[in-house]
């Protein structure tokens, strides 16, 4: 599905909250099986560290979410998309009101998103951007929250370690509070639930590599771009091989993959572009007006959204 942005609608008032920040050999002395035997290849691959927490899923988002909303000082919040994955203790619903309530605003109106894995953060974007063009709301506030909360914390297929966090923002029709945003000019998204069929690893990076190019191709073309004319790419905090063979399919050169965080933080899930994209806005910033591409993912879906550096004002 490629749905190209009609009207500017802009992401700003990034936050992020992390668990526990624990070396990859401080984590296996307190979990032998947490990384299953898997340390030496994470180290390969870029990794040195992961976050854990022992928070409620709610309780993590909220910690995030306030973070945004002190720093949003712009139009009223009318809208909040809770973004996650990790099973709930009683349901998807009671951890929504549990984080609805912990940042105080019981009767916003809030939808949950989920069923992308670590790629909910694009499906996110786009629930929360209908919100603003579609129901008019002045800004929704958009949270993506996961954890582990059984088995090991090695992921086989990003080779990469699953760390606790959450990341927010806000997602409205002007640029939100004092810091830096992203204009969000397309968004694209992409499922095909037959590609882990095969036992073929190779076919299985075939057909993954022909979803991603599709994906990304439909949020290019609407604006008259092409691979070549990415900047760069931010994707999840995989391990450096992953990460190139995402990029590559997306057609962009692996070396404009941006990860600043992977060693720091290792793959917190959905909330790995956002956390990215809160240290650009610190520390590298791309050039206004320049695409940058947003690519997430899981093992069956992906979604692709073009976006482009406001400098604050």
């Amino acid at each position: 599905m490629t749905d190209g942005a009609p009207s500017p609608v802009y992401l700003s008032s990034i936050a992020f909250a992390t668990g526990e920040r624990l070396s990859l050999e401080a984590l296996e002395e307190r979990d032998g099986a947490a990384l299953a035997g898997r340390r030496d290849l994470l180290h390969e691959q870029g990794l040195r560290h992961a976050r854990v927490s022992g928070l409620p899923l709610p309780e993590l988002a909220a910690a995030s979410a306030r973070r945004t909303l002190e720093a949003a000082a712009g139009p009223a919040v009318g809208a909040a998309v809770y973004c996650t994955d990790t099973p709930a203790d009683t349901s998807a619903t009671v951890d929504l009101w549990d984080f609805l309530a912990a940042v105080s605003r019981d009767d916003l109106p809030a939808v949950v998103v989920g069923g992308s894995g670590c790629g909910n953060l694009g499906p996110g974007i786009a629930a929360a951007r209908n919100s603003v063009l579609v129901d008019g709301v002045p800004a929704a506030l958009l949270v993506t929250v996961d954890r582990v909360k059984d088995g090991p914390r090695f992921l086989p297929g990003g080779t990469t370690v699953l760390s606790d966090g959450a990341a927010s923002c806000l997602i409205s029709a002007e640029p939100v509070g004092q810091g830096p945003a992203f204009r969000i000019r397309s968004l694209a998204t992409g499922f095909q639930l037959d590609v882990e069929a095969s036992a073929s690893p190779l076919a299985v990076a075939r057909a993954t590599t022909k979803a991603v190019g599709r994906t990304v191709r439909g949020a290019l073309a609407p604006l008259g771009l092409a691979p070549r004319d990415v900047r760069s790419v931010v994707t999840g905090n995989y391990g450096d091989t992953s990460r190139s063979f995402l990029a590559m399919a997306a057609g962009v050169d692996p070396r404009r993959a941006l990860c600043p965080r992977l060693a720091d933080i290792g793959h917190c899930f959905s909330a790995d572009v956002l956390i990215t994209l809160a240290d650009l806005s610190e520390r590298d910033a791309p050039p206004p007006g320049e695409p940058l591409l947003l690519l997430t993912s899981s093992a069956r879906s992906w979604s692709a959204i073009v976006v482009e550096y406001v400098a604050p004002r």
